[in-house]
């Protein structure tokens, strides 16, 4: 839609040399949510002038006095048109304020065509869908309100750790302030009987609409935190929200995980985004996790893996734009490729001593749209370990980092089965558009489309990180579901169905490599949440 925008305009976007003009300038937002609309167009009524607005919803439109008396227009993709008088908009900075479509009637009619109306039980599940999606409730009045519940998608989940996990959370937002925020969850799993909370407190240097993550941040943020953490199936600064089924392959490999931080985060219009952070962290094994030592002097059992680390992350995005709802976030254009680079130095504390140890990560991600058929996802990466540490600060398949387009977990393999300090990871996904699955009625008004993956993940583990080969201290022994890979890297691939409702994704996932490991999956049909 933004690009179709632009070329409707460039040809017509200059003027008379000679004519006098009145500029127009200002910022075009959600009327619902005060949010900037990005890439909005604003055009003179009856004419081919107008401007395309920044990905910020940013314009500045220069009027021929000519047509002074003409109404001014702005539309957005998802927006109905909005028209100003003259006399409405002779004042800079101006304010546009779109009125969003109905979205269940634009999610069930065809582009371009009149509304379709659905059975009623589509509709129903639409309805619920667009419950779990819309994610936070109002407390109080949604005029006035100044705290939200939630989030929906996350308040029951299940893993094999805690068993049913009950999560209910508040956050702030900027009717309390426009700069403070505060945020929080606390949990409960009734079968390791434990309590998990995480708190935060943010402080924006720039006024907010409703939250704290609006796009472009620029946010300092104080978080502690007391919850389960997989070493293996999570990066060490993803945030803990994974939905429906959480850590599906760590049942004997998971911690818990209590630590402060303070981190400030920063985006720019132009697409680049970086994030200073300093954490103080504690892991404490859970089941049969063990972090222990053997060597000739004996067996050395921990109760705890203590850390500190200090890092950068820079992030580019090119044409990095957002539609911002309430408190979400929608990415406008997910082609443009995304690059993340970072470092960290950390120290390990142990009661012989410690030591620092740096980690470094590289990921490029990029989608590509196949004509009518559907878009291809690719994302690889590599990480680095550059000291000896001990395992829960090695690197595994499904540590990386997430952004918008799709980016697929490993999922046949345990959390902490692949061990390496160097490791290059690829994952690949065509989600279908207009192809098969769209001529059925039923699973097109589903909204199914064809789900197609390969994973491949290959590492290297040096022989300081080798529990068998080094002597240092700082190395535990590894847990007896842990493996060095081989001459082959761990592949595996899905086959299945996705989008359902918008929300849900069925699949078979099926293990080409390593299918000898003992207790190994080799294949298994998956039910996941997609949002």
């Amino acid at each position: 839609m933004r690009k179709f925008l632009i070329l409707f305009f460039l040809p017509v976007l200059s003027l008379p040399v000679l004519a006098q003009y009145k500029e127009v300038s200002g910022v075009v937002i959600d009327a619902q949510y005060n949010t900037p609309v990005p890439y909005a167009a604003i055009f003179v009524e009856h004419t081919k002038i107008g401007v395309v607005a920044s990905n910020v919803g940013e314009f500045s439109l220069q009027v021929p006095d000519s047509l002074k008396n003409n109404r001014l227009v702005s539309v957005g993709e998802g927006y109905s048109l909005t028209y100003l008088l003259p006399e409405d908009y002779g004042h800079a900075p101006l304010r546009i304020a779109l009125v969003p479509q109905d979205r269940e009637t634009a999610l069930l009619s065809p582009p371009g065509g009149a509304a379709v109306k659905p059975g009623k039980v589509v509709s129903l599940l639409s309805k619920a869908a667009r419950f779990v999606m819309d994610d936070w409730i109002p407390l109080g009045n949604p005029e006035t309100n100044t705290f939200d519940f939630g989030r929906i998608q996350t308040l029951p989940t299940y893993n094999p750790v805690e068993g049913v996990r009950l999560r209910a959370g508040a956050a702030s937002n900027s009717r309390l302030s426009p700069h403070f925020f505060m945020k929080g969850y606390l949990a409960y799993g009734f079968k390791d009987q434990q309590f998990k909370y995480r708190g935060e407190a943010v402080w924006s240097f720039d006024k907010k609409a409703y939250h704290e993550d609006e796009f472009p941040k620029n946010n300092m943020r104080l978080v502690y935190e007391n919850d389960l953490f997989s070493p293996g199936e999570m990066h060490p600064r993803s945030l803990n929200d994974l939905l429906l089924i959480t850590y599906r392959r760590s049942v004997n490999e998971a911690t818990y995980r209590n630590f402060a931080e303070i981190n400030y985060e920063r985006e720019y219009k132009n697409g680049l985004a970086h994030t200073f952070w300093w954490r103080k962290s504690r892991l404490i094994p859970q089941g049969e996790l063990e972090f222990r030592r053997s060597s000739d002097a004996g067996l050395t059992a921990y109760d705890g893996l203590d850390t500190s680390e200090g890092g950068v992350l820079l992030r580019y995005s090119f044409e990095e734009a957002y539609l911002q709802q309430k408190r979400k976030r929608k990415p406008v254009d997910v082609t443009s490729p995304v690059f993340f680079l970072s470092h960290s130095i950390g120290f390990v504390h142990l009661p012989e001593g410690g030591a620092t140890y740096h980690r470094t990560e590289f990921s490029a991600q990029k989608r590509f749209y196949l004509g009518y058929a559907g878009r291809l996802d690719a994302v690889g990466e590599f990480s680095k370990v550059w000291d000896a540490v001990p395992f829960p600060l090695l690197v595994y398949p499904n540590q990386r980092y997430k952004h918008h387009i799709e980016n697929n977990a490993f999922f046949l393999n345990r959390a902490l089965e692949f061990v390496a300090d160097e490791q290059y990871t690829i994952r690949t996904t065509f989600v279908g558009d207009d192809f098969l699955l769209a001529k059925i009625p039923l699973l097109d008004d589903l909204g199914a489309k064809e789900l197609i993956s390969l994973r491949a993940s290959y590492g290297r583990l040096s022989s300081k990180n080798d529990p068998l080969l080094s002597p240092s201290s700082l190395i535990y022994d590894f847990p007896p579901v842990s493996y060095r890979y081989g001459s082959a890297p761990y592949v595996e691939g899905t086959v299945g169905i996705t989008n359902l409702l918008g929300l849900l994704r069925v699949e078979y996932v099926h293990r080409f490599t390593y299918r000898d490991h003992p207790g190994a999956l080799l294949g298994r049909v998956r039910v996941d949440v997609t949002l």
